[in-house]
């Protein structure tokens, strides 16, 4: 009898993530950085451009305020949610700028650890990533 090894990739769970009636389309957006006429270096005023987005699929699921608080993730945040995905996209949720669920703008969460964002590796090459709504008002 074959033995589950949580190293490597289990097809059941690759297929779980693929099919449309479990998983969610996942837009990546990555930006690039301009130096414009009224570019100074002083207060580092670049502006930045979003790229076209890379669409990924993965498991989304809303967080509680109960369990923002429970997991210590923060208190302010309303919106949250966590997004379990193939840890191969671990780098694009690292340095992505935004990322769009159904129509809505997240960012990654990173105020909950300092300046790390919430990627945390899970068994059979899959990451939970935390995402937190984006405030209409912030810059990229």
């Amino acid at each position: 009898m074959d033995e589950l090894s949580i190293k490597k990739r289990n097809p059941a769970l690759s297929k779980l993530l693929g099919s449309a009636n479990y998983s969610t389309k996942i837009k990546i957006f990555f930006s690039t950085a301009l130096a414009g006429d009224d570019y100074d270096p002083y207060e580092n005023n670049l502006t930045f451009t979003n790229l076209n987005p890379k669409t990924i699929k993965g498991y989304v699921r809303q967080i509680s305020s109960e369990a923002l608080v429970y997991k210590q993730y923060g208190l302010k945040e309303q919106g949250a949610k966590e997004i379990l995905t193939d840890a191969k996209y671990r780098e694009w949720f690292e340095n992505c700028s935004k990322i769009e669920i159904d129509g809505k703008e997240y960012q990654v969460y990173r105020e909950g650890a300092g300046t790390r964002c919430m990627i945390t590796e899970r068994p059979f090459q899959i990451i939970k990533v935390v995402v937190s709504r984006r405030d209409s008002g912030s810059d990229v």
